[in-house]
């Protein structure tokens, strides 16, 4: 009888286990900021990395825009190339800690955009029309648009 209620305490605890690491996977480390946005919570170093991630996407769009700019799609495509789903795979590891505190919105949201940025280099490599190319670029930005509307990343000390 005593194992019995030893297995049903281990089979709650385990099973609020599950139940927090899924609200976190799906959550994040997360609270509202005063502007309404989503706030993500990080350490110092993984605030620096998700905003270094994002300039070299900014980065990625300018080099875009001049090498259309100058017919050079090579040089566009590199530049799309750049930061595409091999950026993700290259910090993998650096952000396997993070990817716990992002919530499920907020992954779905960067790896769609990481994806675009590589279907826009097969496309500037096929030579698409210019209009085709910039309809797509307007369907990147708008993810940009739509992440820094949404979310704020906040220092996990000043995150209130």
């Amino acid at each position: 009888m005593k194992h019995l209620h030893l297995a049903k305490v281990a089979i709650l605890l385990w099973l609020f286990t599950m139940i927090t690491i899924g609200y976190f996977f799906y959550f994040g480390n997360t609270t509202k900021s005063l502007d309404t946005r989503t706030a993500i919570r990080l350490t110092p170093a993984e605030r620096q990395l998700v905003l270094t991630e994002m300039r070299a996407l900014l980065e990625a769009l300018n080099g875009m825009l001049a090498g259309l700019g100058e017919k050079n799609y090579e040089k566009a495509a590199k530049s799309a190339d750049a930061v595409g789903m091999g950026l993700v795979t290259s910090l993998e590891h650096q952000e396997k800690t993070i990817l716990l505190k992002l919530p499920v919105s907020f992954k779905k949201l960067g790896f769609g955009t990481h994806e675009k940025f590589d279907e826009i280099a097969s496309k500037i490599r096929k030579k698409e029309e210019i209009q085709t190319l910039l309809k797509e670029m307007d369907e990147l930005t708008k993810n940009c648009v739509a992440c820094h509307a949404g979310y704020k990343i906040e220092l996990e000390t000043e995150a209130k």
